[in-house]
């Protein structure tokens, strides 16, 4: 396996780890909740652009929308809901 896919491998369990504990949401783990997070998502990213912790929000939202992309939506919706802590919106 090359090194880009261990990092990735290592970014998508980290952010699955960090997100389990932390993270909670009413959208349900489907394309729709994924859809409603991400606009949720955007908006907050839009709003909170000075914050100390967008660097890392938006590169979080990035992967949750990977994640919805994949099917993967309950880590999606996680990772999202994640965004919108680290921002101080939830």
């Amino acid at each position: 396996m090359s090194l880009t896919k261990y990092v990735v491998s290592a970014a998508a369990l980290s952010m699955l780890l960090g997100t389990a504990a932390v993270a909670q949401t009413d959208e349900p783990a489907t394309s729709i909740g994924c859809l409603h997070m991400q606009k949720k998502v955007s908006a907050a990213l839009d709003a909170n652009q000075q914050s100390t912790n967008y660097s890392t929000a938006k590169s979080q939202a990035q992967g949750a929308q990977n994640y919805c992309a994949q099917g993967m939506y309950k880590v999606g919706v996680d990772g999202y809901a994640k965004v919108l802590q680290l921002l101080g919106t939830n």
